[in-house]
């Protein structure tokens, strides 16, 4: 019987999702699959790495020549910009990097597809940013990815919310020297003329978890998005479901950015299956 496991050989590229936690990661499946429609030689697996151990394992990446790349999550994007020896333009406006590629010198070179993937998944959906009135609560690496992200691909305003307001205030700062057009200000409520509310953080992960901010003066035509994968419904979507809002969960932000990682990591060069 042929499985994932009979694919591996010794001349098998190794990638990773490096998180804290990481067994509730849909990356592995998703990636996997990819890679084994493309007949390529490579595979993903789950790296458990706690905050105090990143540095040491990014180190030693660098010294593992099979390893191609990674994808980073939570709660290590914007600690490990300042591990990799290079970052694209869209790390370094974001501060922050969710994909790796280990070139064949050993470099690390980080990128940002936070964003990209997530403006991808609505558009897969039927929803478009351009034009519309955006809530974002966060002001971490995958907030900052979606927030650069909306503001390149149209959005007519952007209010940002976080718990540590010096944070969301440098970010906003940070948006207005590239897209200096943007309406953008800090808010730490919602208004019913706003149009997707997104959840940039990690809140909702955990089954103990409240909301991150109050949904009691939203409108019922918004939509409500998460970047929460697992738990597929989190406090958030159902107190918005509620309501009778429209909700966008976090899977297709990672179902948008996949082909986009995987190319990333390869550097967008088809490697032959024998590679």
């Amino acid at each position: 019987m042929t499985t994932e496991f009979n694919r591996i050989n010794g001349a098998t590229e190794v990638m990773a999702i490096i998180a804290d936690p990481v067994y509730q990661a849909s990356t592995p499946g998703l990636a996997n699959t990819v890679l084994a429609d493309k007949n390529l030689n490579q595979i993903l697996v789950p790296f458990h790495v706690k905050t105090e151990g990143l540095s040491d394992v990014i180190n030693s990446l660098r010294h593992i020549n099979n390893f191609v790349g990674a994808v980073v999550s939570m709660p290590h994007k914007t600690a490990i910009i300042n591990l990799l020896d290079d970052l694209t333009t869209e790390a370094k406006q974001v501060g922050a990097c969710n994909v790796i590629r280990r070139n064949a010198d050993g470099k690390l070179i980080g990128t940002m597809l936070d964003g990209e993937g997530f403006v991808v998944g609505l558009l897969n959906k039927g929803h478009s940013v351009k034009g519309k009135n955006i809530f974002l609560i966060g002001a971490g690496g995958a907030a900052s990815g979606i927030a650069f992200a909306v503001a390149k691909h149209g959005a007519n305003r952007l209010i940002i919310f976080n718990r540590t307001k010096s944070k969301a205030e440098n970010l906003i700062s940070n948006i207005k020297v590239v897209f200096p057009e943007l309406k953008i200000q800090y808010s730490d409520k919602i208004s019913n003329d706003d149009q997707i509310i997104i959840n940039g953080t990690s809140i909702g992960m955990m089954e103990n978890d409240g909301l991150p901010i109050s949904l009691s003066n939203i409108s019922e035509s918004c939509i409500v998005a998460e970047v929460v994968i697992t738990p597929e419904l989190t406090t958030f979507l159902n107190e918005a479901k509620k309501k009778n809002c429209l909700i966008h969960k976090g899977k297709p932000m990672l179902e948008g950015q996949i082909k986009l990682m995987l190319d990333f990591i390869n550097d967008n060069k088809i490697r032959s299956p024998n590679h």
